[in-house]
């Protein structure tokens, strides 16, 4: 499945997990969701368990089908979906001061010389090799474990995923508990399901960074080789011209050779390089060549080499057709209906106000277009204004009974208040994720008598509208979703 499939697959599952009375994501779109996409892929029935690309290809379109909306009512989701993906300008950033940071090197010493032993090109060097050493290491110790190991790379890569997710999680709990909720679930799911990603990410970037120092190393030599007029030499207490030759010579003879520099043939050319009081030291460009091409051999080639096989990993795994058993479970119950059951008993207890016969078949025809299937309303004794410390006996009655939903409903003429509307919504909600299995929950707003109540204020469009937002707004900040029907609109 690919990278960004799956992040919207992740983020609609985390959504179900949590939105069992469909406030964010309503039962109706759901199941057309899955109607559209069994058809648009030509399959008859349901993909059965073991088919991983059919399963795979019909979560992503069903999820592409159910994103779409979800954006345009939610606008965080895009923030969301943003916050799992690395944005260019960072890594822009990371490879800028890596290549500043090899420029620095160039000119660590602040002096017109070049030392042939010096800590910037040989520490570089060493480094790389113990990087490669641990890569094989790690690599062998996966390729013989029982069981894969969590990579370290993609430790601190998820963690850093994990930190930038915090506060849009944290701000988004705080006006919509719900969606608080799936977003925290989503979060879980990538760094747990996405990690392959999320660690070939990581490897292409440091591999990239560890090529910009050693290219700015390199720049920054040529750079100021062409300004400035260099001497190359060496210093050293403790290493002799004995030593420091065949030092040079596992150094730079493997580029030597073929590069047409030559590096010193007798103790006394190695000697003479040495710098001391009274001279020493050489042309620095035959040095400069060496140091280059020695860096581009032993890191720059492996480095952009080993960038690539992470670009290969991250091809190979948006191939991937192998779903992993959380998501096949989950493609089982939403691509047969599980996530949202069609039809069934709709158990709906007014609060505040007597709807009328009217309202009532209108608010059964608004459920059969949102759930289909064949269903049958349980009208429930009206909650009376006044009444509402008896909301929480009454709903842990209600959601004990057999039913498929449960509508709190309420009237679009009242102002909804904290002190009692708040108190009655709150007390659903609650007794509806105390029940086991969770009851499905949805706040349905009747809008019928206000509509009738300004039928002929040429107004009444306005009037809806502030109305419509006014309950939307009330009903979010108790982590629900406030569905207006009956309106005229």
């Amino acid at each position: 499945m690919r990278e960004e499939t799956l992040r919207s697959v992740l983020l609609v599952k985390a959504i179900e997990d949590v939105d069992r009375a469909g406030t964010i994501i309503p039962a109706g779109d759901r199941e057309q969701a899955t109607r559209d996409t069994l058809r648009s892929l030509g399959i008859a029935a349901e993909p059965v368990a073991g088919e991983d690309a059919r399963l795979g290809a019909a979560l992503g379109d069903r999820a592409a089908r159910l994103i779409g909306p979800l954006e345009e009512r939610y606008p965080i989701v895009t923030e969301v979906l943003g916050r799992t993906r690395t944005p260019a300008w960072i890594l822009m950033f990371v490879l800028l001061l890596a290549f500043a940071s090899g420029i620095g090197l160039s000119a660590l010493d602040g002096s017109k010389r070049i030392n042939i032993l010096a800590f910037p090109f040989i520490g570089l060097i060493a480094w790389n090799l113990a990087a490669y050493l641990l890569l094989a290491v790690a690599w062998i110790r996966r390729r013989f474990a029982a069981a894969p190991p969590v990579r370290q790379g993609e430790h601190w890569a998820a963690r850093a995923y994990a930190r930038r997710i915090a506060p849009l999680l944290k701000r988004t709990t705080r006006v919509h508990a719900l969606l608080g909720q799936a977003i925290g679930g989503y979060s879980a799911g990538w760094l747990r399901q996405g990690a392959p990603f999320i660690g070939q990410h990581a490897r292409r970037w440091l591999h990239l960074a560890a090529a910009a120092v050693v290219l700015g190393l390199i720049v920054g030599l040529y750079v100021r080789g062409t300004l400035l007029r260099y001497e190359a030499g060496w210093e050293s207490t403790f290493l002799g011209p004995a030593q420091v030759r065949s030092l040079l010579d596992l150094l730079f003879g493997p580029v030597a050779g073929w590069s047409g520099v030559e590096l010193p043939r007798t103790i006394e050319e190695v000697e003479a390089l040495r710098w001391t009081p009274t001279g020493g030291g050489g042309d620095a460009a035959p040095w400069i060549h060496l140091i280059a091409l020695s860096l581009g051999c032993y890191v720059l080639l492996p480095r952009m080499l080993l960038a690539g096989l992470a670009t290969l990993g991250l091809a190979r795994l948006n191939r991937s057709k192998t779903l992993p058993e959380e998501l096949r479970r989950y493609a089982g119950a939403v691509l047969r209906g599980g996530a949202s059951r069609p039809g069934g008993v709709i158990s709906v207890t007014p609060y505040a106000y007597e709807p009328s016969d009217a309202s009532l078949a209108n608010l059964e025809r608004w459920l059969e277009g949102a759930a289909g299937g064949d269903l049958r309303v349980d009208r429930r004794a009206t909650l009376r204004y006044g009444d509402e410390d008896r909301a929480a006996a009454a709903f842990d009655a209600g959601v004990a009974r057999v039913a498929d939903q449960h509508i709190l409903l309420m009237s679009l003429a009242a102002t909804p208040e904290a002190e009692n509307h708040g108190i009655v919504i709150s007390a659903a909600r609650d007794s509806a994720r105390r029940a086991r299995p969770p009851a499905e929950l949805r706040i349905v707003v009747d809008a019928a008598p206000y509509a009738a109540r300004f039928a002929n204020d040429a107004s009444l469009a306005a009037r809806l509208d502030e109305r419509q937002r006014l309950w939307r707004g009330f009903v979010a900040g108790y982590g629900l979703e406030a569905e207006i029907v009956g309106s005229r609109k």
